[in-house]
């Protein structure tokens, strides 16, 4: 801190001088983005792609439901063109809804819920929490 320029309370920093000598604090930071709106998810999520068959979900009709609250935490959910679709290809689609959606501004959590799937609780760890369940270690590889 330069000398003869006040700390601000709490150990913040220096305080600004005004032209009449005053200090006053900087500015407070900007408010965060709001929300997404569901559409805009629902394009972002949708248009990752089956590995197997090339094809986005959103032309496959392979996303179920989509919620945003006021707090910016997002669902997804989908399903796949077979319940016994390899967890390899599940685990990388919902892994890649997940990546996709948290880079949208206003976003604070994904969730990504896939459904009807013979693994669908342990994927359900693997999207959302990483490759740390002995159930699911490997599965991406």
């Amino acid at each position: 801190m330069s000398p003869g320029r006040p700390a601000r309370p709490g150990g913040a920093g220096p305080v600004r001088p005004t032209s009449t000598g005053a200090a006053t604090p900087p500015p407070p930071p900007p408010p965060p983005p709001p929300p997404p709106a569901v559409v805009v998810v629902r394009r972002v999520a949708g248009g990752v792609k089956d590995p197997e068959v090339r094809t986005t979900l959103a032309e496959l009709g392979l996303l179920d439901e989509v919620s945003v609250d006021g707090q910016g935490r997002v669902r997804v959910h989908f399903h796949l063109t077979s319940p016994l679709c390899p967890a390899r290809f599940a685990g990388q689609i919902g892994q890649e809804i997940r990546r996709r959606v948290a880079r949208l501004p206003g976003v604070s959590s994904v969730e990504v819920i896939l459904g009807d799937h013979f693994m669908a609780q342990a994927l359900h760890q693997l999207i959302n929490h990483g490759d740390h369940s002995t159930t699911t270690k490997g599965v991406l590889r």
